[in-house]
């Protein structure tokens, strides 16, 4: 089979593409966070104070990837660390004021809205395109955690 053909290949590579477009974009607005640092401050803007195991549940990434992310988000002054007060071992992790600051200028760069800008599908197949990426996702998920 030609690698082309691939739907994993074809999926790797767009995302790779959308990648870059949103650095570019992160970018132009003079925001010095990566794509994936803009994945967590996205998670804190919806639901602020999450813990650690909250923002790697929903950004798929793996425990010292995250806390790495979280570590530069922090030394940008984005975010803040702090423990639970009623068991130390949890790491809340918060935006700053300067992290809450940023979200207009995040905007600003229109990545929220890439979906709909780079599109021009009609709106029933992508709806069938979302479905069956969440269908490749979640086999893919259930062959991982499978023993």
């Amino acid at each position: 089979m030609d690698l082309t053909d691939s739907i994993t290949y074809q999926i790797t590579k767009t995302g790779n593409m959308l990648r870059q477009l949103t650095a570019k974009r992160i970018k132009s607005m003079g925001i010095d966070v990566t794509p994936e640092e803009a994945v967590i401050l996205n998670q804190l803007w919806d639901r602020d104070n999450q813990t650690i195991t909250e923002l790697g549940q929903w950004s798929v990434k793996d425990a010292s990837t995250l806390t790495r992310q979280v570590d530069s988000l922090e030394k940008k002054g984005y975010v803040v660390r702090e423990h639970g007060t009623d068991d130390r071992r949890k790491v809340f992790v918060h935006l700053s004021e300067d992290g809450l600051d940023l979200r207009a200028t995040f905007d600003a760069t229109n990545v929220p809205q890439m979906d709909n800008e780079l599109a021009d599908i009609d709106t029933d197949d992508l709806a069938v395109c979302l479905k069956v990426i969440l269908q490749i996702r979640q086999n893919a998920l259930d062959e991982i955690n499978r023993k």
